[in-house]
């Protein structure tokens, strides 16, 4: 279980421009960093998501990208609610990170503000697709893809289910989006035997129903796991949930 603890002061003023949103992000990111450890490189991943907070303080409120894209906090919520379930599935060696003769391929269906798609693209060294049928949305990533500095991701501007997906994925991530049928569908296409579907969810989030739907996708050894995040003054209780392309 990760518990992560905000690193400044409460009632402390807020930042009041993108730059300051995005160093105050930066600084209550980097002492947790090493905790998680899936990152490739620290330094680099904090430079990413600086520029990123700052993209997405610019843009977040023009477009609706998020609740409160102008918070510090919230902002950092989203990062750890993005890369804490990576390091969980690696660490319970559900997903491998290593030993690969090829690039890892991961796809990210509905990727809004970025969450979870460009924060992994920021820590894993895969190439990642985010899909967004939004414009507006998409105009975004685009954006902080160019900001951020990243060569491994591609935002594909359309619905998930028209995306060409022959030549398979190692990881399909989604949060927030979706019924889970839906998902499991797309899943069962577009992850290559071996494959790893995995879920954002709530953690009173049930499975039982849709048991069937999964392995009528071929989709097996459903598991999920639960952590503990601070959001504000709340810590809410968040889960994990994975699946194994057969």
């Amino acid at each position: 279980m990760f518990h992560v603890k905000r690193s400044i002061e409460k009632g402390k003023e807020k930042a009041a421009n993108p730059e300051q949103i995005a160093a105050n992000v930066r600084a209550q990111l980097a002492p947790a960093l090493s905790a998680i450890g899936v990152i490739a490189k620290n330094s680099e991943f904090l430079g990413r998501i600086e520029r990123f907070a700052a993209t997405l303080a610019l843009w977040g409120p023009k477009i609706n990208l998020t609740a409160h894209p102008t918070d510090p906090d919230e902002i950092v919520f989203h990062v750890f609610d993005s890369i804490i379930p990576v390091s969980l599935v690696v660490n319970s060696k559900i997903l491998r990170l290593g030993g690969f003769d090829r690039e890892r391929r991961f796809l990210d269906i509905g990727s809004g503000a970025g969450f979870p798609g460009l924060v992994i693209a920021s820590a894993i060294n895969a190439h990642v697709i985010l899909v967004e049928s939004r414009r507006k949305r998409a105009s975004f990533l685009n954006e902080a893809i160019i900001e951020m500095g990243l060569r491994n991701a591609h935002v594909e501007t359309m619905r998930a289910e028209s995306l060409d997906v022959r030549d398979g994925f190692d990881l399909m991530t989604a949060r927030a989006v979706g019924s889970p049928v839906d998902m499991f569908k797309l899943a069962g296409r577009a992850l290559h035997p071996g494959g790893v579907l995995m879920l954002y969810v709530s953690a009173a989030q049930s499975f039982d129903a849709t048991r069937d739907a999964a392995r009528a996708a071929g989709l097996v050894d459903e598991s999920v796991a639960g952590y503990d995040l601070r959001h504000g003054r709340e810590v809410t209780n968040r889960a994990v949930a994975t699946w194994v392309r057969r």
